[in-house]
């Protein structure tokens, strides 16, 4: 349970960090679509512990996606 828990706790403050940043240098559009999956995630899969993992975690690889290849918008 803690394991799960430290998971879910590093891949919230990772996306929050990457959220901040793509806020911080105007990349409104490529935020945008960063919560929208953030959002759609985890009313797909928020209702257990392993769900929240798997939201989480494909938030953040959804974040370092548009990270690296950001949207034209």
């Amino acid at each position: 349970m803690l394991g799960i828990a430290l998971i879910i706790g590093l891949a919230t403050a990772f996306n929050f960090i990457i959220l901040k940043w793509k806020f911080s240098k105007g990349r409104f559009g490529d935020m945008a679509l960063d919560v929208i999956a953030l959002v759609v995630l985890a009313s797909l899969f928020g209702n257990t512990m392993g769900g929240m993992v798997i939201a989480m975690t494909a938030g953040m690889f959804i974040s370092l996606y548009l990270l690296v290849f950001p949207p034209n918008l």
